[in-house]
């Protein structure tokens, strides 16, 4: 079986990365008011005498720019500006639009093209999954190409405010055909596609010889938690599970919730994760007592990134599995979504997080048990074969 047989157009919210890759892990705090978050600081006393420049700033431009102005378009702006100077790229301001698309895609239905991305190197923007039964599938796009061009126009992002602006340049061509331009290795490529209505299945499992389970879980969003409880089940029905291989490769992260949610039915009672944040109070999270009780071998590669990564290190941790590909992205900061209650809202970077046993991956990764390349040209998968050696081994053994 091919892992490639699996994998929308969006940018989404992420426990997700990237000098090459976007991602970040995502707290869901959806409908909390933030003037409750950001009331009380010490600095209010005299908040207003710091920002008197700002205002007049602002009553510069509404007075003497030549042309009018919009009061929100400034204060817009001026927040803009001010989540932009932290240099984060996981922090950012969220407009009427961006929020309803965010909560959109989370859901996995929606009109585009039905493939994943992320940022890549060199300011590019490669695809990381491409869904089945989609336009993009259908126009021959597969996971590692690069998205060139949008009609012409070179497609490009630094950071995901402008991976943002890419994907809603594409929406904004509605029901129209347009052209895409890809690399594929050394190769550039055109097809003509149109966005139509599309479903994002998180989660293609299977079994496997010897009672081996197989789950590719290509993000930690929409239907996975129900997609990962259903696979458990049919592994079930078919006999006695023996093993479980769970795929990563290329899961740029996911919801906090989700990730914790599969965890738990993968390890016994223990630490799942920890965060810290820059006062030092920390939040742990921590699994029942009930848990599958059976070996895991988990599939990673450079694009496994924040929540791929807390699934990794527990398990890596737990002692429970074996961790085989190369060396993930390493994304260790937690991001908090924050609602102004008008619509808008905000991301900002707001603890570190560490694996069961204390690591801080961020900027360094979770190292593999078994190192093997992933080379998405070859066939047969060898990071697959090495999983499935690594539980023949076991039996050998007598494990």
């Amino acid at each position: 079986m091919s892992r490639r047989s699996i994998v929308f157009l969006g940018i989404l919210w992420l426990i997700l990365i990237t000098s090459t890759v976007s991602s970040f892990i995502t707290v869901r705090l959806l409908g909390s008011n933030v003037s409750s978050v950001l009331s009380g600081t010490a600095e209010a006393d005299d908040g207003l005498s710091k920002y008197a420049k700002l205002e007049r700033v602002r009553q510069i431009i509404k007075d003497e720019y030549y042309l009018e102005v919009d009061d929100d378009t400034l204060l817009e702006g001026a927040i803009r500006g001010m989540l932009e100077s932290l240099d984060d790229r996981y922090t950012f301001y969220y407009s009427e639009e961006d929020m309803v698309e965010r909560i959109k895609d989370t859901t996995g239905e929606y009109k585009g093209l039905g493939i994943a991305v992320t940022l890549g190197d060199d300011d590019r923007v490669v695809v990381t999954h491409v869904f089945r039964d989609t336009p993009a599938k259908e126009a021959g796009i597969e996971s590692g190409d690069f998205l060139w061009a949008i009609n012409g126009e070179p497609a490009t992002a630094a950071n995901d405010v402008e991976l943002d602006a890419v994907v809603t340049t594409i929406a904004n061509f509605g029901d129209a055909y347009f052209d895409l331009t890809l690399k594929r290795g050394n190769d550039l490529y055109t097809c003509t596609v149109k966005r139509e209505n599309v479903v994002m299945n998180r989660v293609e499992y299977a079994m496997l010889d010897n009672g081996i389970g197989y789950i590719q879980i290509t993000e930690f969003l929409g239907d996975d938690v129900k997609g990962f409880s259903e696979a458990l089940d049919l592994f079930g029905e078919q006999g006695d599970l023996e093993g479980l291989i769970i795929d990563l490769r290329d899961n740029t992260g996911g919801y906090l919730d989700d990730v914790v949610a599969i965890a738990d039915q993968l390890l016994p009672e223990m630490r799942i994760i920890y965060t810290e944040d820059r006062y030092g109070k920390i939040m742990e999270i921590v699994s029942d007592e009930k848990c599958l009780g059976i070996p895991v071998a988990v599939l990673v590669n450079g694009f496994s990134a924040s929540a791929s990564e807390v699934l990794s290190g527990a398990i890596q941790d737990a002692g429970i599995g074996v961790i085989i590909g190369t060396q993930t992205f390493g994304k260790g900061i937690v991001q908090t979504v924050l609602d102004f209650g008008d619509g808008t809202g905000m991301q900002l970077t707001t603890s570190t997080y560490y694996t069961p046993a204390g690591r801080c991956i961020h900027g360094v990764g979770i190292t593999p048990d078994i190192v093997i390349e992933d080379d998405k040209e070859t066939e047969p998968d060898e990071v697959l074969e090495a999983a499935l050696d690594w539980f023949a081994e076991r039996n050998a053994s007598g494990q």
